[in-house]
């Protein structure tokens, strides 16, 4: 390692996994961790290299996906007050004024039972609705003939030797023709071809 690749740990050559680390590293890393430290505290210096500043963005995040990144009860409320102003078409970020404790005991229960409401609302509507009405033509009423119904394809094929085993793009390609001709006739009569 040249002395220019000492202090780019990002671009820099790895070094071995089993090499002892080099007193520029071990000066890095207690630099680092000292920023981390101040970080965590809330204290992060104003400027810094931009490889330390991603590397602390990384330690940041692996931090917060931890589970141990607790932020106070005020700036809780104050986040979820913003998110709810801004779901109910309010401005954007503003002023936060605390939800006061009387409207923080019922205003759970109004959620729940105003989604409660909706809920029954619909099971009531699935419940009450009726089914729709189908019409019945003369047509509808008379038997299928038999290529117009579902049907097995072994008219189709017959047995199907070993040897042809692998041809099953061929008979799904005769199947689909089959059933199209069927549909043709039914929808466009008898014998109409596009």
């Amino acid at each position: 390692m040249s002395t220019s690749d000492d202090n780019d740990f990002l671009t820099g050559p790895v070094p071995e996994p089993e090499a002892e680390a080099t007193p520029a590293e071990r000066a890095h890393a207690k630099t680092f961790a000292d920023l981390v430290d101040k970080t965590l505290a809330g204290r992060t210096p104003p400027a810094m290299s931009a490889d330390d500043r991603a590397l602390l963005e990384v330690a940041t995040v692996i931090r917060a996906a931890s589970g141990k990144v607790e932020l106070p009860a005020q700036t809780k409320r104050s986040l979820v007050e913003d998110a709810l102003k801004q779901a109910i078409g309010g401005a954007g970020r503003s002023t936060v004024v605390p939800i006061s404790r009387a409207r923080r005991r019922w205003l759970p229960w109004t959620v729940a039972s105003v989604s409660s409401a909706v809920a029954a609302a619909a099971i009531a509507l699935l419940i009450v609705r009726t089914p729709p009405r189908t019409v019945t033509t003369g047509a509808a009423l008379l038997p299928l003939p038999i290529d117009q119904r579902s049907r097995p394809t072994d008219s189709l094929f017959g047995p199907i030797a070993r040897d042809h085993a692998g041809d099953a793009t061929t008979r799904i390609d005769t199947i689909f023709a089959d059933r199209l001709d069927g549909y043709r006739d039914r929808e466009l009569g008898r014998g109409g071809k596009p």
